[in-house]
């Protein structure tokens, strides 16, 4: 995904990206900076971060002494998140709206992203990138979705937006990177891969009961809210009565969030 696409997608979807914060990415995002451990007086960036569900645990982890860049290209995301971050006294924590495979600083003792690297157009030469704005020895987390969980929503998702949006037919397939990383040990392994060492990987089992009317929050508060974009009020309602159809028919009511967290060094 581009990041003009990616900005729009997510701007838009800003509201239900944070209705789904405290049930899904604060929670994933804690649990990426524990393993990532970020120490007090580091610095930090957070690449993708969003509204900040890492960013703002690992402000708190490096302390006052310490700096946290959090990079999003939806503006709309970070507008929540500095305002979660000015309530919470965390000066430390800067957000900036920007392409993270641009960011002009190095020498950060911690790199993490939570669920982004596979948007990045190239996801082997972006994180290479990232992992050059450590310093050396510098620890590079990343968290992936596991390919038994999440994976089972996303083709309901577009089956229900097919006849309101059949030019998705014939899109050409984008790259699916997920699918690169979505056992422990093909993370593993492009950790090794794009150049790390000492890596690690945790997994992580997330699964909690999926409302319909939930459901279709997710839906418009993730990437598949691209999948309806320009869509018509009536549109979207015809979607929404397919995807739930589709979730009835798989027999789909827990959502299974089950994530892969990778860490490793630059040498």
């Amino acid at each position: 995904m581009n990041p003009e696409t990616a900005a729009g997608v997510f701007t838009a979807a800003r509201s239900e990206f944070a209705a789904w914060s405290g049930r899904l990415w604060r929670p994933l995002g804690e649990i990426l900076t524990s393993v990532a451990r970020p120490r007090p007086r580091e610095r930090v960036l957070d690449a993708c971060c969003g509204t900040g569900a890492s960013a703002i645990p690992a402000a708190r982890a490096v302390g006052p002494d310490g700096a946290v860049d959090a990079i999003d290209v939806a503006e709309g995301l970070l507008d929540e998140g500095r305002r979660e971050a000015a309530a919470l006294g965390l000066g430390n924590l800067r957000f900036a709206a920007a392409d993270v495979l641009t960011w002009p600083h190095d020498g950060y003792d911690v790199v993490q992203s939570s669920f982004g690297v596979f948007f990045f157009p190239d996801m082997d030469a972006g994180s290479r990138r990232l992992a050059g704005l450590l310093k050396p020895g510098g620890r590079f987390a990343v968290s992936t979705w596991r390919g038994d969980g999440m994976s089972r929503i996303v083709p309901i998702g577009r089956a229900a937006a097919l006849p309101d949006r059949p030019e998705l037919e014939d899109a050409p397939p984008r790259p699916n990177h997920s699918a690169r990383v979505d056992t422990a040990g093909k993370l593993a392994d492009w950790l090794s891969w794009i150049g790390l060492r000492d890596v690690e990987v945790r997994e992580v089992a997330y699964v909690q009961p999926l409302h319909l009317e939930d459901a279709w929050t997710f839906y418009l508060g993730s990437s598949m809210r691209g999948f309806v974009g320009g869509l018509s009020a009536d549109a979207l309602d015809r979607v929404r009565a397919r995807f739930f159809d589709g979730l009835r028919e798989a027999g789909l009511d827990t959502l299974d969030a089950g994530a892969l967290i990778g860490v490793g060094r630059r040498p």
